[in-house]
């Protein structure tokens, strides 16, 4: 098997060492491709379908060296070769594929299907510009097409291809995989995105995120959630969701046939896991494609129901999917009949107009749906099942109290942890093995070293060892007299005659604006952060001592000062987590080693 270092010698006729490290980063890409490319498929009677809108995957590269087992190895020869596997990281763009924790949640459960080695893929959209890139003009936020897509990436383009029909046009799919690697797993699974090829991207401007809305051949996969603010945006949403699980449902339907179903058995082959209420048209569309290969209605209606679950997101019953019925007769009218049919079989059924898909307004009710034709309710959270329970979701609890559960949504450990905190995890295997990567659960064994001083002792020297620093410089000093007002606003007086020092950094940058009151090291010296000049200013409480080009410590380490990530996040009434993902890329990053200095 060959290193990366012959790899790179054989591939592109220099050494490892002379490449740039745009040059590393794209070699290691198409490295970590191939070696994926070669592990055969999770197969088994039975695949899972996890349908969404979102995946919000992140960059892949580190989180494929890791389950691939070739991290350290990687790494060790890029340091020998003079690069760092930090530095080539940062040129990995991120796939703009998510935008919040419903992304996240269905990225780490592909993460943990594959990891356990069952069958399940992902089914999503290749949006070309994703949500929008934030960037800052003349002190506005501006939002932007995220140009993600690059001709080197994780895309593998594929020969499926399905027809898929609207009203008054049929659109012809293409289907991209993105590999899904389980930890040390010897079979992957895959994240399938359909696109087309009539996309146009120049109906997007660089300095803008508008575009036609009307011409949906040539801006279906652009963005994900585009502008919904007026009917066409609207109508759009429609055409992406039908689109998205059109496509899932085909691809399910001849996978299953491949592996000899006959349909009738259908639920025997596929689950499809609706997440939230963005594919709920596959419900509907499965039944209508079971019709015309020959399943009549009342069965393949019983078939779906055996094979469909329904995650829900929110708790709010006005955030839930509600479309009208006119404009599903507008994108997909061969939908309308089956829909209305379904309806009509609830109310017939249950005397709750509460209950029912079509309301009064002919408003279609997606979750409705999911609830009434899945076997299968959960919720994020315990806490949040049992608040759908209690409320917006009571009557439904009511007349299927067996389908409700939950699903708590969590992180892929392994990625943070082997990743962000090498040293812990080199202590952690040392101490309890190595099994805990496979099962979390295996953790627990530490608990047995709780009185023991040696491994306390490492693990709190780990634990505050930081990863990651956020300094910055003092650009101005002055003395304000007691009574003065100042900053943003004036809304900052001088306690007594003191010193006002100025930080070039703030929620501009993602300091979050909740930092105010907190004592960063200034120096030697613990200075409370009291308002702020700007957007991008800070204003520090401080002694005469303190000039001009004064290092000043946020978190991390400096100088030998330290300030836990964790008691600067605390104080903000939030996690470390986010105070890493706020830092934008205002703020330059510096990579020393195994640490890095924003």
């Amino acid at each position: 098997m060959q290193t990366l270092k012959q790899y790179v010698e054989s591939n592109y006729q220099k050494s490892l060492g002379e490449c740039s490290k745009e040059e590393v980063y794209v070699a290691l890409l198409h490295y970590t491709k191939e070696k994926s490319a070669a592990l055969p498929l999770n197969e088994g009677k039975k695949k899972v379908y996890y349908i969404s809108a979102e995946f919000l995957i992140g960059k892949l590269l580190s989180n494929n060296l890791i389950n691939l087992g070739i991290y350290d190895e990687v790494k060790e020869e890029l340091e020998a070769e003079g690069h760092t596997l930090a530095e080539i990281e940062e040129i990995e763009l991120e796939p703009s594929l998510g935008n919040g924790g419903l992304g996240r949640l269905a990225a780490c459960f592909l993460d943990s299907i594959a990891t356990l080695g069952l069958a399940g893929d992902g089914v999503g959209l290749n949006y070309h510009f994703g949500l929008f890139e934030q960037k800052f003009k003349d002190n506005q936020q501006n939002a932007v097409p995220n140009n993600w897509l690059t001709p080197d990436s994780w895309l593998v383009p594929t020969s499926v291809s399905y027809e898929v029909p609207f009203a008054n046009f049929t659109l012809k799919s293409k289907m991209f995989n993105i590999d899904v690697l389980g930890y040390e797993q010897s079979h992957k699974n895959q994240l399938h995105l359909f696109d087309v090829d009539t996309i146009d991207e120049s109906l997007v401007h660089d300095d803008s995120i508008a575009f036609d809305k009307t011409k949906i051949a040539e801006n279906l996969t652009l963005f994900l959630y585009p502008d919904d603010s007026d009917e066409q945006g609207e109508l759009l949403r429609i055409y992406q969701q039908y689109f998205m699980v059109s496509n899932g449902a085909q691809l399910l339907l001849d996978e299953a046939v491949a592996k000899g179903s006959n349909l009738h058995d259908l639920a025997e082959y596929a689950t499809v896991q609706i997440n939230d209420t963005h594919p709920s048209m596959v419900i509907p569309e499965l039944i209508r494609l079971l019709g015309e290969r020959g399943i009549e209605f009342d069965e393949a209606v019983e078939i779906v129901r055996s094979m469909t679950a329904y995650t829900n997101h929110t708790i709010l019953a006005e955030a839930l999917e509600k479309w009208p019925l006119h404009y599903l007769e507008q994108v997909v009218p061969h939908l309308v009949p089956i829909i209305k049919e379904l309806d009509a079989r609830v109310r017939a059924q249950f005397d709750d107009a509460s209950v029912a898909i079509i309301d009064e307004h002919n408003r279609v009710h997606m979750a409705n749906m999911d609830i009434h034709y899945g076997y299968s309710v959960n919720g994020v959270a315990a806490l949040h099942t049992e608040i759908l329970k209690q409320s917006e979701l009571k009557n439904f609890y009511e007349i299927y109290p067996e389908k409700f559960n939950n699903k708590t949504n969590g992180i892929t450990f392994r990625r943070w942890l082997l990743h962000a905190n090498p040293e812990l995890a080199k202590l952690l295997d040392r101490t309890i093995g190595k099994e805990y990567r496979h099962d979390a659960t295996k953790l627990e064994a530490l608990k047995a070293f709780r009185h023991d001083a040696i491994v306390r002792e490492k693990l709190d020297k780990i634990k505050l060892d930081p990863v990651v620093s956020l300094v910055s410089k003092i650009t101005h000093v002055k003395k304000f007299s007691k009574g003065e007002k100042l900053g943003y606003g004036v809304s900052y007086e001088a306690k007594q005659d003191e010193y006002i020092a100025t930080v070039p950094i703030g929620y501009a940058d993602g300091i979050l604006r909740r930092a105010q009151g907190f004592k960063i090291k200034v120096g030697t010296e613990d200075c409370e952060i009291v308002g702020r000049v700007c957007m991008d200013q800070l204003m520090v409480r401080c002694s005469e001592n303190i000039k001009v080009g004064d290092d000043v410590l946020f978190f991390g380490e400096n100088n030998g000062q330290k300030i836990s990530v964790d008691t600067f996040a605390t104080y903000q009434d939030t996690i470390s987590y986010e105070i890493f993902c706020c830092i934008n890329k205002r703020i330059p990053r510096v990579y020393y080693k195994n640490k890095m200095e924003l």
